[in-house]
């Protein structure tokens, strides 16, 4: 009785005070709006028996909306300040953006936070955009960055519902370049933006004669089904098309557009083009030093950009990698200014409940970590099967299901069992397999998939003492278990885990109800979830490219991906497993190779890296035209396409104030023998300087072993000896001495350094040991990455994920200090004996060799180093005379 009045005074309360804000026209603050909606409900909920219950909801909801909890607001850069024109506390009469606001709360139920985050974004937005009331021409062009499978349409979406209630006539939305992701985008606009016929935000307001938008495209028809010579009014009607970006699609759209405003004559009218995907296909590839055209796509965009004298450009991506390489002065006489975003960038904050990379990787390499790997190593016998399909006739290859993707069948069985059991009973469920670009190898991996798991049901429903069933008991119990407890020990979560005996009878019961389907060109198959909104769409997905980018897998748990490529952004756009999973984040595994997963972990580093530099550059009053985006590289994979980097220019890294790590490890001895040989060499020059320090951290005691004023010369003389994995830029010796030598020569700084060698403490749970570092003894090494999943732990190289616990990089530093003031060197000798080092035992560690890791802390300086980071902009540096 009380959880269904709770529920019932939840949403009530939600719908009005969405209201309120509503009609508020922004001006009353969200206290003022939390407290106008508690009276009002007060009219309605006041039964004198319930007031203790209602007043306690009252003070859970005020977290929520009497803004006593942080708000995160986007990261901003413009070119200028904002000229007025949009002021959202002054605007009256938000038709379209209103009703789209209490559809989100009454049909999608969304958090307030999520809707008000949409809500602060969107305003930046438009405050970076032109006045479409005003008779002045304009051109805007900006990027707007989210996250991949964040929302970034939700954030369109809402864009243009504002833009529709300011005056802007026509929007155009390039939507990728598959039919699928242009359908899909065109019906979610259609239910969000237009309501037709009465549906979607259509049910919260009907349209009216002043509020109503032509949309001349369809979900079945793009604009090439529209005759260029229809009697349309363009500057009297809003318009709305959703094209893909095509060569034909474009030319005809241009061809349209022509038409139209030479019907509309001289009239005004306001064009917002939103380009999804903005780093796909809408980049300029040639060469501007032979003097080549734009490429067709970029060209098709500027023309059309070109035909309206009011113009707004916002392109939205997750990986603007190549977005932020274009050239600055890029233009034509034909096609006007390239897409670079000169006026304005916007950095979406990370929605709450939405994991990304962060949440699959330890993206900041924090050595206390202990969360669970949810990376699955597929093994040699799935990768010899998928490395021997160079060719799309050699598709008959697949004739059976390789064990560890059977496996992967079975951990689809076992997460949407679970989630079933967790209440999740009507949520969608998907499965992705991905690991050719050839539609016959997809095909031919849907079938014999079909036929195992057809089996694997079979099994289970009529053998419950199988083989089979005893596999995925054995599954359950070691893989699923137990990490949903290491999870819930690592972060706090409350998942639950249920007896295997009341999973297996949800299983007998869902396994029916699973579908096996093709996602391609050449197959029937479509990922209609909206067709099963009710009940759930249980499938396993098996494709390629359709499943690489846009295109959404709800309730995606379990992945099993063998496709690499060597550039971030592909990378990232194929890692469709981000997305909001909180509810069931402990389920999620990603099946892979070992070198796919470090290809994504990098990738994972470079963009927390990357989204840490717009933080920097918000504070810096520098226009999107002067800053320099600087991206981290890797060894062997590079930003976007060679053809896109063409303004790429590589530089060593800054480390002012910054800490780097070793975590790669080679696994042959000779390498441990000699970071062993050079560490003692190091401790025998400083130890008669050595000072022990305690420190108590984490309930225990943490023991330093301390030695100042260390000439630099024996800095680099360890670094130069120090022998890191080969491909490793998680800490590249080679960069770091370079940096420090600038400093040193050109400007005295870091001419004395810390050496401070880490003791390790008594663990309960491995195997410790002494070490004899020169003269130095210590009682414990230092264990790291010990919650390790032995089957998931790379074969070629040894990987501790991180070495340094929170914080440790300011030790010996005033007790307030936020900054390190003195250049450190922490040496770690590790315990050998956790799981993480399993793979190389038997090389023969004991106290006087164990591995060895280093990281440095660098202080602040307020020297101008012109090459500061790995790859910038060329023409942004050659604008400033870099």
């Amino acid at each position: 009785m009380h959880s269904e009045m709770k529920k019932e005074y939840f949403e009530r309360f939600k719908a009005q005070y969405n209201m309120f804000k509503s009609i508020s026209n922004n001006n009353a603050t969200r206290e003022r709006l939390f407290d106008d909606t508690c009276k009002f409900m007060d009219t309605f909920f006041n039964n004198p028996i319930e007031e203790k219950k209602i007043e306690d909801w009252k003070l859970e909801l005020q977290t929520k909306y009497g803004g006593l909890i942080y708000r995160p607001s986007p990261v901003v850069l413009r070119i200028n300040e904002p000229n007025g024109w949009y002021d959202s506390s002054k605007i009256s009469n938000r038709f379209f953006w209103n009703r789209y606001q209490q559809y989100l709360v009454q049909k999608k139920k969304w958090e307030q936070s999520v809707i008000d985050v949409i809500d602060d974004t969107t305003d930046e937005i438009m405050r970076s955009i032109g006045d479409p009331k005003s008779k002045e021409a304009f051109d805007f062009r900006g990027l707007v960055l989210g996250y991949v499978q964040s929302g970034k349409t939700a954030n369109f979406t809402g864009l243009i519902n504002k833009a529709y209630d300011e005056g802007y006539k026509i929007v155009i939305v390039l939507s990728g370049i598959h039919n699928d992701l242009r359908a899909q985008t065109q019906l979610r606009l259609e239910e969000e933006v237009i309501g037709k016929s009465n549906k979607g935000v259509g049910t919260i307001i009907s349209n009216d004669d002043d509020h109503f938008i032509n949309a001349l495209t369809s979900s079945e028809e793009d604009v090439t089904g529209i005759q260029t010579n229809i009697s349309y009014n363009l500057s009297g009607n809003k318009t709305l098309l959703v094209v893909k970006k095509n060569k034909d699609v474009l030319e005809r759209l241009i061809t349209l557009l022509i038409s139209l405003k030479e019907q509309a004559g001289d009239k005004h009218i306001p064009a917002l083009i939103i380009d999804d995907e903005a780093d796909q296909a809408s980049i300029d590839t040639s060469d501007k030093t032979k003097g080549e055209d734009p490429k067709t796509i970029n060209r098709l965009i500027r023309q059309t950009l070109m035909l309206f004298k009011q113009k707004a450009y916002v392109g939205y991506t997750a990986t603007p990698f190549a977005n932020l390489l274009i050239g600055i002065d890029n233009e034509t006489m034909n096609q006007g200014q390239d897409l670079y975003p000169k006026d304005f960038l916007v950095g979406l904050p990370k929605p709450d409940e939405y994991c990304g990379p962060d949440e699959f990787f330890n993206a900041n390499e924090d050595a206390n970590d202990n969360r669970p790997s949810l990376i699955v190593d597929i093994g040699d016998e799935d990768q010899k099967l998928f490395n021997s399909i160079k060719k799309k006739d050699e598709h008959y290859k697949v004739d059976s299901v390789p064990p560890k993707l059977k496996e992967a069948l079975f951990a689809f069985l076992i997460t949407v069992s679970i989630k079933t059991m967790r209440g999740q009973e009507h949520e969608h469920n998907s499965m992705l397999i991905h690991t050719s670009r050839f539609t016959l190898v997809q095909s031919s991996l849907k079938d014999v998939i079909k036929q195992e798991f057809d089996n694997i049901v079979n099994h289970i429903r009529y053998s419950p003492t199988s083989s089979y069933v005893k596999e995925i008991e054995e599954l359950y119990r070691s893989e699923f278990v137990k990490k949903t407890n290491q999870w819930n020990a690592a972060t706090g979560t409350k998942y639950n885990s249920f007896k295997w005996e009341n999973v297996y009878l949800k299983m007998k019961e869902i396994s029916t109800k699973i579908d096996v389907m093709e996602i391609n060109g050449n197959s029937e198959d479509a990922l209609e979830y909206h067709r099963y909104k009710e009940e759930g769409l249980n499938v396993i997905a098996v494709g390629g490219d359709k499943l690489s980018r846009g295109l959404t897998l709800e309730g995606l748990t379990i992945s099993y991906y063998y496709r690499n490529t060597l550039m971030y952004d592909t990378l990232m756009q194929m890692g469709r497993w981000f997305g909001y999973r909180k509810p069931y984040l402990d389920l999620c595994r990603i099946y892979t190779s070992s070198d796919i997963a470090s290809n994504f972990e990098h990738l994972a580093v470079a963009m927390y890296q990357l989204r840490k530099e717009f933080d920097l550059l918000k504070n810096e009053d520098l226009s999107p035209s002067d800053y320099a985006i600087r991206m981290l590289s890797h060894p062997k994979m590079i930003l976007t396409s060679n053809l896109k980097m063409r303004n790429a220019q590589a530089a060593y890294q800054n480390y002012s104030n910054k800490l780097h790590q070793t975590r790669l490890f080679s696994k042959e001895k000779g390498t441990f023998v000699n970071n062993m040989k050079v560490t003692t060499e190091l401790i025998q020059k400083v130890y008669p300087n050595i000072r022990l320090k305690e420190t108590k951290e984490l309930k225990s005691k943490t023991n330093y072993h301390v030695a100042e004023e260390v000439p630099v010369a024996d800095i680099i003389s360890f670094l130069l000896g120090y022998q890191t994995y080969e491909g490793s830029t998680k800490s590249s010796t080679e960069s770091i001495i370079e940096y420090i030598k600038v400093l040193n020569n050109e400007y005295g700084e870091l001419q004395y350094w810390k050496v401070i060698v880490v003791e390790g403490m008594p663990s309960s749970t491995n195997e410790n040991q002494n070490v004899n570092i020169g003269p130095l003894s210590l009682s414990y090494t230092v264990s790291r990455q010990q919650s390790a999943n032995i089957g998931s732990l790379p074969k070629d190289r040894v990987d501790v994920k991180a070495i340094v616990a929170a914080g440790q990089e300011r030790f010996d530093e005033e007790t307030n200090s936020n900054s390190v003031t003195v250049p450190k060197l922490f040496i770690y000798p590790l315990n050998p004996n956790t799981p993480v080092f399993h793979y190389v035992r038997e090389l023969g560690f004991d106290e006087k060799l164990v591995p060895i890791g280093f990281a440095v802390a660098f202080p602040k300086t307020t020297k101008n180093i012109s090459n500061d980071f790995y790859i910038k902009n060329k023409s942004i540096n050659e604008k400033r005379g870099i």
